[in-house]
């Protein structure tokens, strides 16, 4: 037991990993099922409602800047999402607003597919897009909340596989959200396009409100984490109850000790103090997450584009079924999602506890490098050749395996790591949100420069080489308690740090 740590923090510290563990993580990964389903399912019906509302002399001419809205809409909703409801975790705690952002997301992606209007084509897409906006800010606001609740429940041996098992949820919802493309595209396939694509494309959205939903429920019945309880609550009783119910160990309350932290002067967000211990840290995990997304939901919402450039999928013309395309594209988005997505976010699982943060996020920025400059550099006289289409999508899916066995992930583990607890789900929500302003960046970036896919891909190289400089900046997290790594131990005072070494044996728990 570290000098100066609560005895109910240690216990969850050294806690071996049991069913509670595993509970936490299916129902806190839950939420990024749903928002992987939310975010990227949009891509596999963008054709579909240009097929409904934007079909001129049978051929489809969506504008540019519908299209960009149409897949950045709900990103721009995440970013004031993860500010606030960020804030909102640390002020009120992480449990509660967990339940809004969920109640927030299933009633939206269901309003999302009844986006209706008595004139129907662009005043049913800005509906759709209002919905959506929303559906971005409960999904925004779920981003730090189950990352700062997983890191708080989990022991520090396992921490990071906890927190990348949860967010490898979002590989599940990609897969998802290819599967239910097919079986809605394969079940209209025989119909009227003209007068089912309507049906199609709401269906697909408005399944993103099932799994929110199933988990509401769980999400409600799990106590409040106990780093909060204690550290930003100053409940010592609560938290000792709650902790030892879930982990089947005896732990006293530590009232004097949360009195005396209570009477210290803790830092704020706005502070000097905050600048000279975090103010880096929270730089380089907000630039990290920034470089990352810039290049991850670029080339995963464009995957259709980018693809039919090298023929692996075709354009949709005049007398083509548009269902036979939104199954093709549901065929390859799974294909990558099985064979890139999840088998990067189990590398992440089985090895961040190992080698570390850092080295995984280092690696993964500098492979989708080397994986995008294979993509760029023999663009034009390589790749748009008949035959190496395939070897196109092995170079890709590789940059998408790297993307998860590396920054993507990391990116998500480190903020929930190294700032206090009264500041943890705040510093990871602003972090977050640099996060989707880099996806808009890509996004819009992708849309505009789309006809010059070369060009883009080597600016992608150069975010990533940025995320390499930055990452230099942040400590290595493996293996150490949240308090030690954010300097809240040293917040105590010396009395403190011998009142809670001698009190150490009354903690009865079973080591890892």
């Amino acid at each position: 037991m570290a000098p100066g740590q609560l005895r109910v923090l240690y216990a969850l510290d050294v806690a071996r990993t049991q069913l509670y563990h595993f509970t936490a993580t299916v129902i806190a990964g839950m939420g990024f099922f749903t928002d992987a389903y939310d975010f990227f399912a949009i891509s596999l019906v963008t054709d579909l409602i240009g097929y409904k509302y934007y079909l001129y002399q049978g051929e489809v001419h969506i504008p540019r800047s519908v299209s960009a809205a149409i897949s950045v809409i709900a990103l721009c909703g995440a970013v004031p999402g993860q500010l606030v409801f960020g804030w909102l975790g640390d002020k009120m705690g992480r449990k509660r607003i967990y339940g809004v952002t969920l109640i927030l997301m299933v009633v939206t992606s269901l309003a999302s597919g009844l986006s209706f209007s008595k004139r129907v084509g662009k005043n049913v897409v800005a509906v759709l897009c209002f919905f959506r906006f929303w559906l971005g800010a409960g999904i925004g606001g779920d981003y730090p909340l189950s990352a700062t609740i997983m890191s708080e429940y989990a022991n520090k041996r396992r921490r990071g596989a906890l927190i990348a098992t949860v967010f490898a949820m979002q590989g599940f919802g990609n897969l998802a959200a290819g599967i239910v493309g097919m079986v809605v595209a394969a079940f209209f396939m025989k119909s009227d396009p003209s007068s089912h694509a309507d049906f199609a494309w709401r269906i697909v959205l408005m399944f993103g409100a099932v799994p929110a939903s199933l988990t509401y429920y769980w999400r409600m019945k799990m106590p409040e984490t106990a780093r909060y309880t204690v550290l930003v609550a100053k409940d010592a009783k609560k938290a000792a109850s709650d902790m030892s119910s879930v982990l089947n160990v005896n732990i006293a309350p530590e009232d004097e000790a949360v009195n005396q932290l209570t009477r210290q002067g803790q830092y704020g967000l706005f502070s000097a103090e905050f600048l000279r211990r975090h103010g880096v840290h929270l730089l380089a995990t907000s630039v990290c997450w920034l470089a990352v997304d810039i290049t991850f939901y670029s080339l995963n919402l464009f995957m259709p584009y980018i693809f039919t450039r090298v023929g692996l999928l075709p354009t949709l013309k005049k007398g083509d079924n548009p269902f036979k395309l939104m199954i093709d594209i549901a065929k390859l988005h799974t294909t990558i999602a099985i064979c890139g997505t999840l088998p990067g976010y189990f590398a992440t699982v089985a090895l961040v506890d190992r080698i570390g943060r850092l080295r995984i996020q280092i690696l993964g920025f500098t492979m989708m490098s080397v994986f995008i400059i294979c993509l760029a550099a023999p663009y034009d006289q390589h790749w748009t050749k008949p035959k190496n289409k395939y070897g196109f999508a092995v170079m890709y899916g590789m940059t998408i395996f790297f993307a998860n066995f590396g920054p993507n992930t990391t990116t998500l583990i480190i903020p929930a790591e190294i700032f206090p607890a009264r500041l943890r789900s705040t510093c990871h929500g602003i972090a977050g949100a640099f996060g989707k302003i880099g996806a808009i960046i890509g996004v819009f970036a992708f849309r505009y420069t789309e006809d010059h896919v070369p060009r883009t891909l080597f600016g992608l190289v150069g975010c990533n080489i940025v995320g390499i400089l930055f990452t230099l900046l942040l400590p290595e997290t493996k293996g150490k308690s949240l308090e030690e790594i954010a300097g809240e131990i040293e917040e105590q005072q010396p009395q403190q740090h011998a009142d809670a070494a001698a009190s150490a044996e009354h903690v009865q728990v079973v080591p890892v």
